[in-house]
């Protein structure tokens, strides 16, 4: 399998670099405004593997343009700009998309989607998630993710963005989300399950970025030869043929 890396020169990218070795036979980083991707992806490329922003995201596009290679993304805090280029590719291209490539995070999420199923109605979601002072987007798109599982199983459908000031009581359809950052910290999140007389943690700590980086090449070799569409998390590890 022959890797190319987009966003090379970032903490994610250098670790997948490392990771791979002599499977990466092409690196990208920020292209300069006003100047064209004028150095193509190479035909030989299997996989693309992108943890950059979503403002490069044009840079990429042109570079996937002409390419039929498959493409792993790690990056965080799209909006609908982004989740429409994805779904543009897709009809191109294996497209795998996860906000965290842990497998531990997975898990995190299917304990979630369990407790929102006998829990959601009784009990509220508070979720806490701190990361390294260089983090640009704030709440994590592993906090997003979260919420989103427990909105869909019945859980409160509005995001509260932290808390300061006389807001009132907790309202019971608000799910809050909190944003710690500062120091070195890979990643941590905490989901509390807040009932009366009683309240579960549910928490997961990454301790080294080469989780992520071990976790992108695996989803590298899920999508290599797949057919065009969007793959995720539950593929790779529930292993489900699309």
């Amino acid at each position: 399998m022959k890797l190319c890396v987009f966003g090379s020169e970032g903490r994610m990218g250098r670790l997948v670099r490392d990771e791979a070795g002599d499977s990466v036979i092409a690196c990208y980083d920020v292209i300069p405004p006003g100047r064209k991707a004028d150095i193509p992806i190479p035909d030989e490329v299997d996989v693309v593997i992108d943890f950059s922003l979503p403002s490069a995201w044009k840079d990429l596009d042109r570079l996937l343009f002409p390419s039929s290679a498959a493409l792993v993304t790690g990056t965080t805090g799209l909006g609908f700009i982004e989740k429409e280029m994805l779904a543009g590719w897709a009809k191109k291209r294996a497209v795998f998309v996860s906000s965290n490539m842990s497998i531990g995070i997975y898990v995190l999420g299917k304990l979630l989607e369990s407790a929102a199923e006998m829990l959601a109605g009784d009990f509220d979601l508070e979720i806490v998630e701190c990361h390294h002072s260089g983090k640009v987007d704030s709440p994590s798109g592993t906090a997003l993710t979260l919420f989103d599982i427990w909105e869909k199983n019945g859980g409160g459908r509005r995001k509260m963005l932290g808390r300061s000031g006389p807001a009132g009581p907790r309202s019971s359809d608000e799910t809050g989300i909190h944003s710690l950052r500062g120091g070195d910290v890979t990643g941590d999140h905490q989901l509390y399950l807040l009932g009366k007389g009683e309240r579960l943690l549910l928490s997961h700590s990454a301790t080294g970025r080469r989780t992520f980086a071990a976790g992108a090449l695996k989803a590298a070799e899920y999508v290599n030869g797949k057919a065009p569409g969007i793959y995720t998390m539950d593929d790779l590890v529930g292993r489900k043929e699309g």
